[in-house]
């Protein structure tokens, strides 16, 4: 049949019986209130046409959106009874219905991001699908008759379908596919209040010695350990069972999950009511077994959208750890077989991590205080490249250097973060090991601490940084650089094991060999010209108050070097001799003084005033 095309213009009359088997708008199509259309063919809203229904739409094929969509009143209605499912397709960035009237028991299909600036009906023994990837914001309300499955967003390999909403007890089924390599490790959170546990997809059978084809485990703050879900032995002080630290046998909201699977990229289904508004889950500080890990609990995103990290307004968060007036969060990469980190009050993570936390996603945050988390919909929002690109339009207050290292078998990946501008050296995010005793890990040091950031002033007073690297086994690796900012004139890697200087502004790449025996000390990046570092070794010597130490950082220098600490009369308060390849930490009672620091060894003298303060 040959197809017709005609083109609306401020229509406001009423149809009752198909004349066209398609119908096309190419210019203005506006629908007026109190009237009524009945489109019975597949209708075309093409690139140059504009509609807006302000009255009732009766569509009976499909919806296909090439230009603009707008409603600011009306319903839209799917409405087939003829067991024929029917498709919202079509180009556009984005489609606005008022109210949306879902009336077809066969189904119907979002296929592009849709807002709903009012209602969404999905009635009794019909059904509404959200495509993989795909937008739904309902801003009213959502009313879903027919329970479970009137609802359902849809997951596989190209994403997870994002709902936006603010209405609470919506029953849903929110599929998500599972990435990655069998028996990959994965952080989940369930959208999802009432999903049980035990009996669902997310236990699968299989052919491990229990007989089961998954794993599921918690952690355990107080402990500090992991938990797997089928340990029902006797609980006791230091190895508690599942009962103790999971009573439910639903998935706790906003609870974290380390999860894989046997299967290869299953997708699984979490089926009742929506999480939605506020959401509080209890925090703690508990840990004296290990104090690095001392305040990490394991929680996730409760919500069937992506929540914002860096939100203004929407998180209650008092109680966790400062870090440089921010707070640190950690997301387990399976990708790189170790864990990203990402500060609120920052603009780059490491290992793929950013501000946006998808839905479904489990992450670490550190607790310094008991307490609760709490969140509401302020931090809700749609996550795809156009919200990825959001953090670009962030003046940048600090310069930064972002270090990657990976394995040439794939074996994984890790990132260390400096960043430079601060008003003092400190602490950034703490270093979480990856469980994968293969992965690569790359970390810098502060006093005790092993670290993944590093705050830092510039690159005069911090002439090197320190690297430290952890083989997960006997091959070959590289460094390369991913760099913020136009404040490094000099970058050198050194390698003490090879004596090599590595200059990265004439190569981007260095690789290199290394063993599992290797000292973990390895490298060394620094900000001088390599003349300056072979022939300066006492330049090379931080001397700084960290707030309660006068500190002397011998960590480059071989030798053993004599130290000799004067007031501002000449009267020496201290003199000793420190050993080289080591970080000292000297004391003095007095403070809010000013201090002259003199370092000698064989090379040369140095001196340099300290104020303690």
């Amino acid at each position: 049949m040959k197809t017709h095309y005609f083109a609306l213009c401020c229509l406001s009359i009423l149809l009752y019986t198909p004349i066209y088997s398609q119908i096309v708008n190419e210019g203005t199509l506006k629908i007026s209130s109190s009237t009524i259309v009945y489109f019975q063919s597949e209708y075309t809203n093409k690139v140059s046409g504009a509609h807006t229904n302000g009255g009732n739409l009766y569509l009976k094929k499909d919806f296909i959106n090439n230009g603009v969509t707008t409603s600011n009143f009306g319903t839209t209605f799917f409405n087939n009874s003829n067991l024929e499912t029917q498709n919202i397709l079509g180009t556009a960035e984005e489609t606005t219905f008022y109210n949306l009237t879902i009336n077809n028991t066969s189904g119907v299909f979002q296929n592009l991001d849709i807002i709903v600036d009012h209602n969404l009906l999905v009635n009794l023994e019909n059904s509404f699908t959200v495509a993989p990837s795909k937008e739904l914001t309902v801003t009213g309300n959502i009313s879903n008759l027919a329970g479970n499955a009137g609802l359902v967003l849809k997951s596989d390999n190209n994403g997870t379908a994002s709902l936006n909403h603010n209405t609470s007890n919506v029953a849903a089924t929110v599929e998500r596919y599972i990435s990655g390599a069998a028996e990959d490790w994965h952080f989940l959170s369930s959208p999802i209040s009432n999903q049980t546990i035990a009996g669902s997809s997310w236990v699968p059978s299989g052919t491990y010695g229990n007989g089961t084809g998954y794993d599921l485990y918690v952690w355990d703050e107080p402990t500090p350990c992991w938990v797997y879900q089928l340990n029902t032995s006797t609980s006791t002080i230091g190895n508690p069972n599942w009962p103790a630290v999971h009573a439910s046998n639903n998935f706790v909201t906003a609870r974290g999950y380390l999860y894989a699977v046997q299967a290869v990229n299953p997708t699984h289904k979490f089926t009742g009511t929506l999480h939605n508004g506020i959401i509080n889950y209890p925090l703690t500080a508990n840990s004296t077994a290990d104090l690095l890990l001392t305040g990490f609990n394991l929680i996730g995103n409760p919500y069937t959208s992506a929540i914002d990290w860096k939100a203004t307004s929407g998180w209650s968060r008092s109680n966790l750890l400062d870090s440089d007036g921010g707070y640190d969060m950690w997301i387990w990469n399976p990708t790189a077989n170790n864990y990203g980190v990402f500060n609120s009050t920052g603009t780059i993570g490491t290992n793929g991590v950013t501000q946006f936390i998808p839905s479904m996603q489990g992450f670490y945050v550190r607790a310094e205080l008991n307490g609760n988390i709490a969140m509401n919909n302020d931090i809700r929002l749609h996550s795809k490249t156009v919200n990825w690109m959001k953090t670009n339009t962030i003046k940048k207050k600090t310069s930064s250097i972002k270090v990657h290292l990976e394995s040439d078998l794939d074996f994984g990946f890790d990132e260390v973060l400096f960043q430079f501008g601060y008003s003092s050296n400190h602490a950034g995010a703490a270093k979480l090991f990856s469980r994968t005793k293969t992965a690569p890990s790359i970390y810098t040091t502060y006093e005790n601490e092993k670290l993944s950031v590093k705050y830092l002033t510039n690159t005069v007073k911090n002439p090197f940084v320190l690297i430290n690297f952890v083989p997960g086994y006997n091959g070959r690796y590289k460094f390369t650089l991913d760099i913020e900012g136009s404040n490094f004139k000099n970058l050198i890697l050194e390698d003490k094991i090879e004596k090599t200087f590595h200059n990265f502004l004439d190569k981007p790449t260095y690789s290199f060999n290394s063993s599992v025996k290797d000292n973990i000390d390895r490298f060394v990046l620094h900000f001088k010209t390599k003349k300056a570092i072979l022939g300066g070794a006492n330049d090379a010597i931080p001397i700084y108050y960290d707030g309660e130490f006068i500190v002397i950082d011998l960590r480059l220098i071989s030798n053993s070097t004599d130290v000799q600490i004067f007031d501002l009369l000449g009267r020496r308060t201290l003199h000793k001799t420190l050993k080289g390849e080591y970080l000292h930490r000297l004391s003095i009672d007095s403070q809010n003084k000013m201090y002259v620091v003199m370092v000698k060894n064989e090379h040369k003298i140095k001196s340099q005033k300290v104020l303690m303060h």
